[in-house]
């Protein structure tokens, strides 16, 4: 789900788990809203954007990530609010692995 934010290209469609992976989003601090993610497609393009995370796990479907993928954590829908800390943090993102999803925990 993309909420209000920057975009810098879009995700696009990828093989499934062979060329970057969709990322679940798992709130167990029970406060982050929305998310603001920074990296690289699958496609190798530099892409941004905002998802609101209104549930435990959030799954941000439709778009491909690998690499090195920035995100910070927002105490509102939108990514309103002052981002919660000790975000951002850089997660690195496999190209391939078993699963299309890679989980990535708030702290």
């Amino acid at each position: 789900m993309l909420a209000a934010g920057g975009v810098f290209g879009f995700a696009g469609v990828a093989s499934a788990g062979t060329n970057g992976q969709q990322i679940e989003f798992y709130d167990q601090r029970g406060d982050v809203y929305s998310v603001y993610l920074y990296g690289t497609n699958q496609n190798g393009q530099t892409v941004a954007g905002c998802f609101n995370t209104p549930n435990t796990a959030n799954y941000l479907s439709g778009w491909w990530w690998k690499g090195d993928v920035r995100i910070t954590w927002y105490p509102q829908s939108g990514c309103g609010g002052t981002a919660i800390e000790p975000s951002p943090e850089t997660f690195t993102i496999p190209v391939s692995q078993a699963s299309d999803w890679y989980t990535i925990y708030d702290l």
